[in-house]
C-alpha cells in the first residue's frame, strides 16, 4: 500500500501575556505538558464556544508534544472516553469524533509550531483560552504569531502610518486594550456576540503636517500588532527620505507570519495512521529551517 501525503503549513506562534506582550521568562514546557499528562480526562477536557475540547500528550523520542482536539458530528479521528486517547483513527461510533491539531514547543523558548489536521482543526488562539481553563498560569496568557525579524524591525521603526486594517474573529484571544484598535475590537464583540470584526483606521488626503499627530497614533496601533492574535492585518507605513519626502509602503502582517509548508505522512505502507508522529518530525524540520527567524528576533 502507498504511502499517503498531505502538504501542511507549519506555523509558529508565541505564548504572551495577557496583554500580548513577551512572557519575562521562558516556561518548562515539559513540565507543564507532563501535568497534562497526568491529569484525568474530565480536566482536560474544556468546553469552548458551546464546543467541547480535549488535549492529549503525546511523546516522541522522550519529548512531550500536545495533540488538541474539538469535538465534531464527523471526522477522521475520535477520543475513547474510558482511556482519555485521541485516536487518530476511524473508530466505532460510540466514540466522540474529533478533529486534531499538533503543537511543539521550541526548546529553550515561549514559542511552538502548530499544524492543523483539517481546515475545521481547533487554531492557536483556541489552545491559548484552553490552557487558561486548565489552569497553567496564574495570569491569563494569550497567542500570537511569530512574525519575520525584517517587517518586525520596519513596522516598529515607521515613523508614521496612515492606515491600519484588521479582522478578527471570535477565537481571536488578543487582551482588551482601550487605548488601542482592540479596544473597539472587544466593544464590538460585546454588542454583536460571536462575531467577524474588521477595522480600518485610516487618515485621508496628502501627506502633510496637518495630521502628523494622527498618522503618530495610527504607527503606534501597527506596532501594537506586532505578536498579536488576528486573521488579517495590514498597515500603510509612512517613511521620509533625507530630502523630507514621503513615501508609503503597505505592509502585510499575514503574508510575513514564521511559517512552512512540509509534507506529512498520512498512513505508513500498512495503511495505519501517522500523522500525529509525522506533523511533530515536520515540525522539528521546519523549526530547524527557520532557526535564523525563531530563535533571533529582535523583539
Amino acid at each position: 500500500m502507498a504511502i499517503q501525503k498531505r502538504k501542511k503549513l507549519v506555523s509558529f506562534f508565541e505564548v504572551r501575556d495577557e496583554h500580548g506582550e513577551s512572557l519575562t521568562e521562558v516556561v518548562d514546557w515539559q513540565d507543564v505538558l507532563a501535568d497534562v499528562a497526568a491529569a484525568p480526562l474530565q480536566q482536560r477536557e474544556q468546553n469552548i464556544k458551546d464546543i467541547i475540547h480535549w488535549a492529549q500528550v503525546y511523546s516522541l523520542d522522550n519529548v512531550y508534544h500536545l495533540v488538541f482536539a474539538r469535538a465534531r458530528d464527523e471526522a477522521v479521528s475520535s477520543i475513547d472516553r474510558d482511556t482519555g486517547e485521541i485516536l487518530d483513527t476511524e473508530a466505532d461510533t460510540n466514540k466522540p469524533w474529533v478533529e486534531v491539531s499538533i503543537a511543539s514547543f521550541l526548546p529553550e523558548t515561549n514559542r511552538f509550531g502548530y499544524v492543523l489536521g483539517t481546515g475545521a482543526s481547533p487554531r492557536a488562539s483556541t489552545l491559548a483560552t484552553w490552557l487558561n481553563r486548565f489552569g497553567v498560569f496564574e495570569e491569563g496568557i494569550t497567542v500570537g504569531p511569530v512574525i519575520s525579524k525584517d517587517v518586525v524591525s520596519k513596522i516598529n521603526g515607521a515613523a508614521e502610518a496612515s492606515l491600519v486594517r484588521a479582522t478578527f474573529d471570535s477565537h481571536n484571544s488578543t487582551a482588551a486594550d482601550g487605548s488601542t484598535i482592540f479596544g473597539a475590537k472587544h466593544l464590538l464583540e460585546d454588542g454583536f456576540g460571536d462575531v467577524e470584526v474588521e477595522l480600518v483606521v485610516r487618515v485621508k488626503g496628502r501627506i502633510s503636517g496637518r495630521h502628523e499627530n494622527e498618522r503618530r497614533r495610527l504607527a503606534s496601533a501597527a506596532q501594537d500588532l506586532v505578536g498579536k492574535d488576528f486573521k488579517r492585518a495590514v498597515a500603510q507605513i509612512v517613511n521620509y527620505d533625507d530630502d523630507g519626502n514621503p513615501h508609503r509602503e503597505d505592509v502585510n502582517f499575514l503574508h510575513n507570519r514564521i511559517t512552512k509548508r512540509k509534507y506529512i505522512d498520512v498512513t505508513d505502507e500498512e495503511g495505519r495512521s501517522v500523522r500525529i508522529k509525522s506533523a511533530v518530525q515536520a515540525i522539528n524540520q521546519a523549526a530547524d529551517a527557520l532557526k535564523a527567524d525563531l530563535y533571533d528576533l529582535d523583539r
